[in-house]
């Protein structure tokens, strides 16, 4: 009995270029033969389940023709037509590909080089050794490796079960499963197994899971397989992919597991400490002695792996390092300052333009909410101040600022600087920036060289802005309440 399909077919050597033009829907019909047209009147001489092939020149006289023998063709029980598409016709007529389409039957384009020849031996060889082959064997084979997938088997039993029934060399990869969602994008195999011949006589066919490449089988032997040993390799690569596919959901469960936990670190205070250091414990984390939350803000989620190596470069071999969203969360042991060297990191890493910011050190792992809570209070901060950068403990000034409710501070900043901002805003001044960089350098000689002006400008300029505020700038206490409401406006932003 038949086994060969029009998508066995079209991995035969012969038909290397040929693809589906329409009816594909028909391509698992069984061939048990072929035959070429070279009269316009082939109904007497055609067969149920042969693969026709034919240049057309037969119909070039009258194309519409191949539209009523599509009809017949189908009607006869034949497996496909494999035409070579424009030698003799300028194009196919209407409503061919539609038909062929709707009859579900398969009409192949074949590149202009094939040799009708070689397709017959190849197609004719095929069928004559299947009358010879042992399927009850390969069926058993191929059982047995969809039951190593299903019981969990890994890829050297899929490799060593394969070889066997083969005869040949076997190796089974997995791609790196850290690269979630990074592996090339490959068609989903609509022709059986195809296979590609790299040097050094190993013939690789990929594995796909949900249509993502995610490994590869690798046959060895100078001999292309045959049909049959593609049939097992075909097999054998479905279940390596259950295998692979079983393998990335239990990796990604473990990470959602983990990052659960690490969420529950960070954000809920009054854990028993035991109960926290034992579950660290069980990941493997080393999160003994004073730690210090790390945050970062990307405009790009960077991928796992390169998450992790960037953490790992940045903070050290014991950080541990995860996303929520966008942003990045990392706990790491507190020593040094390591913001700049992350958010390097992160960039190089592909997170696009980001901030970074550390919180309180926690001299214990219930301690972590308060700096996670801080760390996320400095990163808040560095976006307000358009710092790239923030540490929680230089930032003492601004989180006393912002402390205040922000009614309260707006009313302050009017009181204090409010004439002086509209001044600005009306003529397009730069006074606000003149006063903030005097009261930075306390010196007004200094100042005038640090904003590029002459000292008798600057001098003219800290005259108007006394005016306008109607204050002392030599007073202390004058000069503390300015600069503080040039802060409370910068962090406060236009109302």
């Amino acid at each position: 009995m038949a086994t060969l399909t029009v998508r066995d077919v079209l991995t035969l050597a012969p038909l290397r270029g040929a693809y589906v033009l329409a009816g594909d829907a028909g391509v698992d019909r069984l061939v048990s033969g072929v035959n070429v047209m070279e009269v316009p009147d082939i109904e007497p001489y055609i067969k149920p389940g042969e693969l026709l092939l034919t240049t057309a020149y037969p119909v070039r006289e009258t194309p519409d023709r191949l539209v009523e023998l599509l009809r017949l063709l189908h009607a006869r029980g034949l497996a496909a037509l494999a035409i070579k598409p424009l030698r003799y016709l300028d194009q196919l007529p209407d409503r061919f590909a539609d038909l062929a389409d709707e009859l579900a039957f398969p009409v192949l384009v074949v590149p202009g080089d094939t040799s009708f020849n070689e397709v017959i031996a190849a197609v004719l060889a095929v069928v004559l050794a299947e009358h010879d082959a042992e399927p009850a064997h390969d069926e058993v084979i191929r059982e047995r490796l969809t039951g190593i997938a299903l019981a969990g088997g890994g890829l050297d039993e899929i490799a060593r079960t394969l070889s066997g029934a083969l005869a040949r060399t076997v190796t089974v990869l997995a791609d790196d499963p850290l690269a979630l969602g990074r592996s090339p994008q490959v068609p989903e195999q609509s022709r059986g197994a195809g296979a590609v011949a790299p040097p050094a006589g190993r013939w690789e066919f990929p594995v796909t899971v949900a249509g993502v490449r995610r490994g590869r089988v690798l046959v060895g032997g100078e001999a292309e397989p045959t049909l049959a040993q593609r049939r097992l390799v075909r097999q054998a690569c479905f279940a390596a992919g259950m295998h692979i596919a079983q393998a990335l959901a239990s990796i990604e469960l473990d990470r959602r597991l983990r990052v659960v936990f690490l969420e529950e670190l960070v954000t809920a205070p009054g854990a028993d400490p035991d109960a926290l250091a034992q579950r660290a414990r069980l990941f493997g984390w080393e999160l003994a002695g004073t730690s210090v939350v790390v945050v970062a803000a990307c405009t790009t989620a960077p991928s796992e792996r390169d998450l992790q190596a960037a953490a790992r470069r940045a903070l050290g071999p014991h950080a541990v390092a995860w996303q929520r969203g966008t942003q990045v969360v990392a706990i790491m042991p507190a020593r040094g300052q390591p913001e700049e060297a992350f958010r390097q990191a992160l960039v190089r890493a592909g997170a696009g333009a980001t901030v970074v910011a550390s919180g309180r050190p926690a001299p214990a792992l219930t301690a972590l909410p308060e700096s996670h809570a801080t760390a996320q209070e400095a990163l808040h901060i560095a976006g307000v101040t358009r710092r790239t950068t923030a540490r929680h403990a230089d930032l003492g000034f601004e989180r006393l600022v912002m402390s205040l409710p922000p009614d309260r501070l707006r009313d302050f900043v009017e009181d204090q600087i409010g004439p002086l901002l509209r001044h600005d805003a009306q003529v397009d001044g730069d006074l606000s920036r003149t006063l903030e960089v005097f009261l930075g350098l306390g010196n007004a000689a200094e100042a005038a060289r640090r904003l590029f002006v002459h000292y008798n400008t600057m001098k003219h300029r800290l005259q108007r802005i006394g005016d306008l505020l109607d204050a002392d700038l030599h007073d202390p206490r004058t000069r503390t309440a300015l600069a503080l409401a040039l802060e409370a406006h910068r962090l406060l932003g236009p109302p």
